[in-house]
């Protein structure tokens, strides 16, 4: 009895140590499992803040980003969060379409965001962004048109009978592409396609590199009344403060004496205030789009400028009043803000123009003239236009209809329109709807106006981001 009591107490010892070893091993697993989920969970947690420094990083740069930063030498840039900080790289692939890295760092941990986009100056596309009605913010081009650049149509955009559209990229929302006769778009090179709607008629004549239904809802900043009234106090300014456009210029011009308007010494425009660059009534302007005092410039001279002959300015002084006419040559001189409360008719006899400046319309606008910058667009050449209802080249309501042709900006809550047959325009147009229905119509952008469009344009110095493909590396 005793031995078999020794030998149950053996195997009891046995029992318990086995079950002890069991609960060692299993401790000591549980402590390694538990500190390699601590590691993982730490390292995630990590990784997170590395990826959350670098996403952080890449909208910053985005909501800001402008080529003239990559001109500069801006990029590699870096920058920094509250968990780290973080890289950002800058390649242009082509044209309009960019790349951008952002690679952050946290707590030794790195992770980086790349993000595929276009960036496009307003002033750098023609837009017809206006609602989408029956014929959308962009109608028929027809006859022989031709269109290169960045174009953004809201609604149908109707392409037939010979016309060609070149470069792109092309952004139609809320429409579709039509396609008839022998039109041609991308034929000598593929363009970036951006289409909500679908490709319909002749869709073999539509040659593409990409095509995608992501397009972008683009908001114009609309000609209304505080825009209006700023754009009145800027001409009223500006007509006695003695300088030839923007007083920063610092390019002295006497326009008056003691800040009084009434000793201007040139002659005035017809219907003009008691400011020479004020078309209009003293006692203020008319309704938005109602405006009562129409200016025609085609057959009188006004305003002064340097004739050569030192009459009104040093011969060689190359100085003129920021609003003024030389039938002569032809010459209309803008410079800063002109307000015209009416309609505006520039007539055939107009056949360029000096000056960087804008023409602010409260009423309808025909040209029937040549407005192009008597010295190829620059900083100092460049005009714009803007009202609050229609632009039409090639038509004037006080004068035959010929072909016109501008190289510029123009900004419209309207249409604009190349109503004549062979009419051209080379610049930026910004509007509700745009159309060119005669034939020989010619359509591009100038990838300079971006730089020198007029400060009192609406949108100048704004561009746009299109995303693209986004990965995580």
């Amino acid at each position: 009895m005793g031995k078999r009591m020794q030998r149950d107490d053996g195997f009891a010892m046995v029992a318990v140590m086995g079950v002890v070893a069991l609960i060692t091993v299993i401790a000591i697993g549980s402590y390694f499992l538990a500190n390699q989920v601590l590691a993982e969970s730490r390292r995630v947690t990590q990784e997170s803040r590395a990826f959350q420094v670098a996403q952080s990083g890449l909208d910053r740069e985005l909501a800001t980003f402008s080529p003239a930063a990559m001109v500069a030498g801006a990029y590699e840039k870096e920058g920094s969060t509250p968990d780290g900080v973080y890289t950002i790289e800058v390649q242009q692939l082509g044209g309009f379409e960019y790349r951008m890295t952002s690679t952050g760092t946290s707590q030794g941990r790195v992770e980086s965001v790349t993000q595929r986009f276009y960036y496009i100056d307003l002033w750098n596309m023609n837009i017809g962004a206006g609602d989408a009605a029956a014929m959308g913010g962009g109608r028929g081009w027809n006859g022989n048109a031709s269109i290169t650049g960045p174009l953004y149509i809201r609604g149908d955009l109707d392409w037939a009978a010979n016309g060609a559209y070149e470069e792109g990229p092309l952004f139609i929302r809320n429409g579709d592409l039509n396609v008839s006769g022998s039109g041609e778009l991308g034929k000598a090179s593929p363009i970036d396609l951006f289409l909500t709607g679908s490709i319909t008629g002749q869709t073999g004549s539509v040659y593409y590199k990409s095509i995608s239904s992501s397009v972008p809802d683009i908001k114009l900043p609309w000609v209304d009344d505080e825009y209006m009234d700023e754009m009145l106090q800027n001409a009223v300014d500006e007509s006695i403060d003695n300088y030839m456009g923007d007083a920063d210029r610092g390019i002295v011009n006497d326009e008056c004496t003691g800040s009084n308007p009434l000793t201007y010494a040139g002659v005035r425009a017809a219907g003009t205030s008691d400011y020479y660059k004020y078309v209009g009534d003293n006692s203020g302007r008319g309704s938005l789009d109602a405006g009562t005092h129409n200016l025609s410039i085609d057959s009188s001279s006004f305003g002064r400028w340097d004739d050569g002959l030192g009459t009104w300015y040093p011969a060689g002084s190359g100085l003129h009043d920021d609003f003024a006419f030389d039938v002569g040559t032809g010459t209309l001189y803008v410079e800063g803000t002109v307000f015209i409360d009416g309609d505006l008719e520039i007539g055939p006899n107009v056949r360029r123009y000096v000056g960087n400046g804008t023409l602010v319309v409260n009423g309808t606008v025909y040209i029937a003239g040549n407005l192009a910058p008597r010295d190829g667009l620059s900083a100092e050449q460049c005009l714009g236009i803007t009202a609050p209802s229609d632009v039409y080249l090639g038509k004037d309501g006080g004068f035959a209809d010929a072909p016109a042709y501008m190289m510029g900006a123009i900004f419209c809550n309207g249409t604009c329109g190349l109503y004549h047959t062979a009419t051209s325009f080379e610049g930026s147009i910004l509007g509700a709807d745009i159309y060119g229905d005669k034939p020989n119509i010619y359509l591009h952008t100038n990838p300079i106006l971006p730089t020198v469009v007029p400060e009192s344009m609406p949108g100048a110095g704004g561009g746009i981001v299109f995303p693209g493909t986004w990965t995580r590396n």
